[in-house]
């Protein structure tokens, strides 16, 4: 990954310029979303009209609506994808839990950033097919994505903080 630092008084500015890393990151994305969209649509297109939206905390229905309803949140998360991407030319930006001192620190929150905004794309489909392919709503697409990412956030951020 080439970088370039700026000395800056108040804080430390990294110019992240566009790498063959950085261009299949965002290729991949580009591809997965398009065809993780088309599988959203098509869930929600072969979906009742209604389905239930929430559940208690035994796992029972509790809230009903449309499935189009469902594509509010999948429509944040992918926007949160893409930000992410934006946000890894901008590392300088990034809050991470470690105070980052070195080039190679801010190379791997970078890589950390892009590899967040895979696994939102994953939790964009899981939101869907949690409600929409099992026989009985289950949360576990949902909570295995976010476990993904949090043990992709702890792996980095371990990384990070053993690279000073």
């Amino acid at each position: 990954m080439k970088t370039s630092i700026k000395h800056n008084p108040n804080k430390e500015r990294i110019t992240v310029h566009r790498t063959t890393e950085g261009t299949i990151f965002e290729i991949t994305i580009l591809i997965l979303a398009v065809i993780v969209w088309a599988l959203i649509i098509l869930m929600l297109s072969k979906a009742p009209d209604v389905i239930a939206t929430h559940f208690d905390g035994h796992g029972h229905p509790n809230g009903y609506g449309s499935p189009w309803g469902l594509l509010v949140p999948c429509i944040i998360t992918t926007v949160v994808g893409a930000g992410l991407l934006v946000a890894a030319y901008y590392p300088h930006l990034i809050n991470m839990p470690v105070e980052m001192k070195n080039l190679r620190q801010y190379e791997l929150a970078i890589r950390s950033t892009r590899i967040v905004a895979l696994t939102l794309l994953l939790l964009t489909l899981s939101i869907p097919a949690t409600l929409l392919l099992f026989e009985s709503p289950t949360p576990w697409p949902v909570l295995g994505t976010i476990g993904l990412m949090l043990a992709v956030a702890v792996y980095y951020s371990v990384r990070i903080y053993k690279a000073k």
